[in-house]
């Protein structure tokens, strides 16, 4: 009896154990985790040169914002989404332009329809429940400029 009541907990621990969420994940549409409505609510950029060693080397302190309107996106679970633009009473407007986006191993990646320049890395993501993170990197030369974007779902 008390093997059989230790393969049962087993089974309940092992099925617990399945990561069935798809934070970073791979794929696009409906199982990335992004469709629906987003809105930015935070932005922090932080500036770095490389110093004569060739390491980078943060210079000032990070800007940091918080938005109560502005900017976001719709993802659509085709695979789609499309910019959007916030107004003060909460109501949002979306860009006519659609784009492509996918989630592979932790990176956003996105492509224009009407051009022909393949997928481009867009950041890292992070997904956790109705919020995610994207990290933005800018190189140009010996400076980079490192975004950090959290947006929320509506």
């Amino acid at each position: 009896m008390m093997s059989v009541m230790m393969m049962a907990l087993m089974c309940v621990g092992f099925s617990a154990c399945g990561d069935d969420d798809n934070d970073g994940g791979s794929g696009s549409g409906s199982d990335s985790g992004l469709v629906g409505v987003w809105k930015r609510v935070y932005k922090r950029t932080t500036t770095y040169q490389k110093n004569n060693d060739g390491q980078w080397v943060r210079v000032g302190e990070p800007e940091e914002k918080t938005y109560q309107w502005g900017d976001g996106f719709q993802f659509f679970d085709n695979g789609k989404f499309v910019e959007v633009d916030f107004n003060e009473d909460g109501s949002y407007e979306a860009d006519d332009d659609e784009l492509k986006y996918k989630v592979e191993n932790g990176n956003l990646y996105y492509i224009e329809l009407d051009h022909d320049k393949g997928w481009e890395l867009w950041g890292a993501i992070v997904i956790s429940g109705n919020q995610f993170e994207l990290t933005e990197e800018e190189t140009e030369g010996s400076y980079k400029q490192v975004k950090l974007k959290r947006y929320v779902r509506l």
